[in-house]
């Protein structure tokens, strides 16, 4: 599965919730919705990223409990992706968007990293 299908299944997904929503069914106005959202689809975003490190425990270096296990952090994962791929269609990036992006950003950062950053 590619980027582009991901974020075709996520915004039939968001168009779902629009229409749960607004009861409209015109896909022009559900996708204004979801971009009316974006501030609410950013902070569930990081309060699932809270929920991923909540799972792997990755942060209480005071704790000796073990991680919650592979499928829970699996799926905390999910939920992060899930609203990842929601915010870039809400700001309308495509799959190429997100590749060149990615890209150019993986190529910085090693440079940066060679110069000593």
């Amino acid at each position: 599965m590619d980027i582009k299908e991901l974020l075709t299944m996520q915004k039939s997904f968001d168009r779902y919730l629009a229409a749960k929503q607004i009861g409209q069914s015109d896909n022009e106005k559900l996708d204004e919705w979801n971009r009316s959202v974006l501030d609410k689809k950013l902070l569930a975003l990081s309060v699932e990223v809270g929920e991923l490190a909540n799972a792997t425990r990755c942060f209480k270096y005071w704790s000796t409990k073990e991680d919650e296990g592979t499928e829970r952090i699996k799926d905390e994962f999910a939920d992060v992706l899930h609203f990842l791929l929601s915010v870039a269609n809400s700001l309308d990036f495509t799959d190429e968007d997100i590749e060149h992006a990615y890209i150019r950003k993986h190529s910085e950062n090693y440079r940066r990293q060679a110069e000593g950053y």
